[in-house]
């Protein structure tokens, strides 16, 4: 296999801030993610943010369909040079924080694996995450976004994100590590961790989308209690009361099932 990451080295030189590119080294590491996606030639991949095609290339190597989305409009080259050879490889020049996941192997099941940007790691997570008929999703985020994600009540990194995630998905952490697995070097720990879609999903169409409106609003100031951040809703006080909650309950203490409870009695009453 050619080594990608020292012809990027000799050929670029440089990676790019504005893009939050650092490409993991560690080839161990790499084997380990493309080994919990469990991929055979059978499985159609999305790969978000391949940089220098170094995972691409083990993702590639196990024959599955795939498509790999790079911004990077100057790495495009670079990647269709190298991986010319990979038939079962496509380079497209998209923007993973806006494309249609729905539109990309269309109606058929999909694995999604990427070393997210961190600045907008939760935002192609949130858009990835509502495409429909994944196998499973494994990504790298920085850590303290990996904490938040697999938070449990009453923890400080649980947010509105913790409930969404653990609404469609068993998550599971794979590994945390250190920045210097990466070129360059990162200042910060990163996270790896798997989604396995769950049976939780219980809402479609509009009224899901109510549903995670419904958690942000809950979550809209994290000191606030429940009362004060959904004041809006009319008769917030006796809703959580109907609800076995305390008027001074705060998002951070409620499960994901009681957040459904909650949802059913205010969804009829107000709109979102």
């Amino acid at each position: 296999m050619i080594n990608l990451l020292e012809a990027f080295k000799n050929e670029e030189g440089l990676t790019k801030k504005k893009f939050g590119q650092h490409f993991l080294t560690n080839k161990s590491l790499l084997e380990k993610i493309v080994d919990e996606a469990e991929l055979s030639e059978n499985d159609n991949v999305i790969e978000i943010g391949p940089g220098c095609g170094v995972l691409t290339q083990l993702i590639a190597e196990t024959k599955a369909n795939t498509i790999a989305l790079e911004i990077d409009s100057e790495l495009i080259e670079f990647l269709q040079r190298y991986l010319f050879f990979y038939k079962n490889v496509e380079i497209r020049n998209q923007d993973a924080s806006t494309v249609d996941y729905n539109s990309l192997f269309s109606g058929e099941p999909v694995v999604i694996i990427g070393n997210l940007p961190y600045n907008l790691s939760v935002k192609i997570l949130e858009k990835a995450a509502m495409r429909e008929n994944i196998k499973n999703m494994v990504f790298m985020f920085q850590k303290e976004v990996a904490d938040r994600i697999i938070a449990r009540p009453n923890s400080k990194a649980y947010t509105s994100l913790s409930v969404f995630i653990s609404y469609l998905f068993n998550t599971s952490k794979i590994k945390d590590i250190s920045g210097a697995n990466f070129w360059p070097n990162a200042n910060v720990m990163s996270t790896v961790l798997k989604f396995v879609p769950n049976n939780n999903k219980c809402y479609f169409g509009e009224k899901e989308q109510s549903f995670f409106k419904f958690l942000k609003m809950a979550f809209r100031q994290k000191r606030k209690t429940l009362k004060n951040n959904m004041q809006e809703i009319d008769n917030i006080s006796q809703i959580l009361t109907q609800a076995g909650l305390s008027i001074t309950a705060r998002a951070e203490e409620l499960s994901l099932e009681k957040f459904k409870e909650l949802f059913e009695i205010v969804y009829d009453k107000h709109t979102f």
